[in-house]
């Protein structure tokens, strides 16, 4: 399994769900506000975009949703492992990499 997230931070949650939930009809299936944060998880077909508030600077990491991200990271160069496997702050696992470009490449998935 894996599954493309679209991660967008936003400096206000509520104009990005008018546009995407409200304008674009995309149904939002998860959402959260917590330790200051807010955020949404809206379906695109079989993607995912993710609205986060407030934005965080820095570019926000494209993210891949995968069934076993050890397997993922064992495959990756040493040198373009970004940030190594842990337990990020909502729970999930995962790492980021460096991608085609230099983009920041997130793989993780749900415990």
């Amino acid at each position: 399994m894996t599954d493309l997230w679209l991660p967008y931070t936003v400096p206000d949650l509520q104009p990005a769900l008018a546009f995407y939930r409200d304008r674009l009809g995309l149904p939002v299936v998860d959402g959260w506000s917590r330790d200051g944060e807010e955020g949404a998880v809206l379906a695109a077909g079989s993607a995912f975009v993710e609205l986060v508030s407030p934005a965080a600077p820095g570019p926000v990491p494209v993210a891949f949703e995968v069934s076993d991200v050890d397997a993922v990271h064992a495959r990756m160069p040493p040198e373009d492992v970004l940030v190594p496997p842990h337990r990020y702050p909502r729970g999930h696992h995962g790492f980021e990499v460096r991608g085609p470009a230099g983009a920041t490449v997130m793989v993780w998935r749900e415990r």
